[in-house]
């Protein structure tokens, strides 16, 4: 079924719940009638920051009905055309609801008063496009350490051919030359492990798929290439291996730990790091003798995936399933080739950001500086610096905001021939947290187990903007698209989301005859006004243009509403963002809209 495509009548001027003074402050946003929707009342406008180009009005006009719609407190958007920006704004508040005039069904404590307004630089968590943004970071770095170790210019393609795990050639043979690539990109003993050269560490029980009776690695490892990690065709399932219980409790094996005083060199390197008061002070606090227990340092990302070689491939090399774990090693190749040896900021030190993979990326390749809570960033999960995040809404008075007992302090306490870990894995009386405590900590959202190119990065609208402007978003082919410069082509679609506790985003590179030509979207009413009517889902067609990027996200993924209702899922109703964005963007007259830069 079409509905009728209705451009509602509109004032071009923005709306804003500010006072006059209020919106004059924020650029000259003036107040925009809405539809009462069949209420009596006039709603009161969720308040605009930002700026942009007012034929624009359509997507904002979208954005607000999916917000009031799905109880959203807060969201980012930002347009541009061609890489040039056309608009970039913040909605809504940064903590509750966003309006005085709220449904009564969203759950709200209506008398909690208004918190401040979204800035249009204020940053969201983007979950899974972070790998994107991992992706095109890999291939960045793969090129222009070639180019400066070894004078070579290589292609995406002979990037993507490379064999990691080529048990004959360490480093990997480039497709299409008679030469290794000049630096190691795979730390050696990780390389041994899974190319079958020596057996893996620990055997990972697996339901999914044949336990790996030999010891060694699956076979299927020596011909997985980085594209297909990049594409999801290496044969990984989703998850990763459990941390607790699969890595932390092995690291002894992992590192080879046996005699007490291995367990003091260990304990050594964080006395080195954080100093011996700290260390002192934790072994008090859990009534550990000095000589009997230890702390180790927390477990890294290529131990963790030492685990993972003990586990068999659950799909068929070049068959496309979606895994959590692709961006692993992409960002161990990040790791290893950067010269400060991080993708991001260390949990709890902030400028140790500076010199990151992702830092010094974005500097080089796109002229944006950053910082451990500015332009494009690691979020962390405990709030350990300031958080400029909107607050992430659950419903019905639940909150992510829970406290709980870090793992990043791991400890053991020697107990015959062997460490043991069970006091640590189950905590009693505790855990020491990240900042050498025996206390919880409080956590904003949940972690994405794994590596921060997996999905825990968080982005200005603007800055992300930038970046699809210079890189493809999505295409997870057989000869993956996604991470590869765009060079100026505009006539091209794709597309990724990203979900989290607490988030919901998309970026969106519109263009070519790949566009879409219809979405569902609950009913328009004659005025075109998207109704709150998501168990009623009708088919919108409509034509979008070429060369306009969308980036969106919103501070929640579930709502009291969605969670009650009967004709709906969450998932399926917070899946209709990316439509009701669309559907704003076909109501645009694209020939008035004009490519300029947006007003700091």
């Amino acid at each position: 079924m079409r509905i009728a495509n209705c451009r509602p009548t509109i004032n071009r001027l923005f709306y804003t719940s500010l006072t006059l003074i209020s919106a004059i402050l924020l650029g000259g946003l003036g107040k925009l009638s809405e539809s009462n929707n069949n209420t009596a009342l006039a709603q009161e406008n969720i308040p605009i920051s930002g700026s942009g180009d007012a034929q624009l009005q359509p997507i904002l006009q979208s954005l607000t009905e999916f917000m009031r719609h799905r109880c959203v407190g807060a969201a980012v958007l930002g347009v541009s055309v061609k890489g040039k920006p056309v608009g970039v704004w913040g909605l809504g508040r940064m903590k509750g609801r966003p309006t005085n005039n709220w449904n009564p069904a969203c759950g709200d404590d209506m008398q909690a008063p208004l918190a401040p307004p979204v800035a249009a630089d204020t940053p969201m968590r983007m979950g899974s496009i972070s790998k994107p943004v991992t992706f095109a970071m890999v291939r960045w770095v793969l090129k222009q350490t070639a180019r400066d170790r070894a004078g070579l210019e290589l292609t995406d393609d002979q990037i993507e051919g490379m064999k990691l795990f080529d048990p004959e050639h360490y480093p990997p043979l480039i497709p299409g030359l008679n030469k290794q690539y000049p630096v190691a990109i795979i730390p050696e003993k990780l390389h041994a492990v899974f190319s079958g050269k020596v057996k893996f560490p620990v055997p990972v029980k697996d339901s999914k798929c044949a336990n790996l009776n030999s010891g060694f690695a699956d076979k299927q490892w020596q011909n997985v290439t980085l594209g297909h990690f990049l594409s999801h065709r290496s044969g990984l399932q989703r998850s990763a291996p459990r941390y607790g219980e699969d890595v932390t409790a092995n690291l002894p094996v992992l590192r080879n730990l046996k005699t007490p005083a291995n367990f003091q060199a260990q304990e050594q390197l964080l006395v080195n790091e954080w100093g011996y008061k700290s260390i002192t002070s934790a072994k008090n606090q859990l009534g550990i003798s000095p000589s009997v227990g230890y702390f180790l340092p927390s477990p890294t990302l290529t131990e963790t995936m030492q685990i993972l070689a003990g586990r068999c491939l659950q799909y068929p090399l070049g068959q496309y399933h979606y895994s959590n774990t692709s961006p692993a090693f992409p960002t161990i190749i990040l790791q290893q080739l950067i010269a400060s040896g991080s993708y991001a900021a260390k949990m709890g030190k902030p400028a140790t950001h500076q010199g990151s993979a992702l830092e010094v990326f974005f500097k080089t390749e796109l002229g944006i500086s950053t910082a451990a809570d500015r332009g494009i960033f690691m979020s962390q999960e405990v709030e350990n610096i300031g958080d400029r995040e909107p607050v992430k809404r659950h419903w019905n008075g639940k909150t992510y905001y829970w406290k709980g007992w870090d793992l990043k302090r791991p400890h053991c306490i020697w107990k015959g021939s062997f460490c043991d870990f069970a006091t640590w894995l189950n905590p009693k009386p505790g855990r020491i947290n990240w900042s050498w405590n025996l206390s919880q900590v409080p956590f904003s959202s949940r972690n994405t187990d794994l590596s921060p190119g997996t999905g825990s990065l968080a982005a200005e609208a603007e800055v992300s903007l930038k970046f699809m402007s210079q890189y493809w978003v999505g295409g997870y082919e057989n000869n993956p698209r996604i991470g590869e410069k765009r060079n100026n082509v505009w006539n091209r679609y794709t597309a990724h989301n990203g979900a989290l506790d607490g988030t919901h985003a998309w970026a969106i590179q519109l263009g070519g005859n790949t566009n879409p030509k219809e979405w569902k979207l609950p009913p328009v009413d004659d005025n075109g006004r998207i109704l709150d009517d998501f168990a009623n889902l009708k088919m919108y067609a409509g034509v979008l243009p070429e060369g306009v990027d969308v980036f969106v996200a919103v501070n929640q993924r579930a709502d009291k509403k969605c969670v009650e209702a009967k004709g709906y899922n969450c998932g399926d109703a917070y899946g209709m963002l990316n439509n009701f964005i669309l559907y704003g963007v076909s109501q645009v007259n694209w020939n008035l809209v004009a490519p300029r830069a947006v007003e700091k």
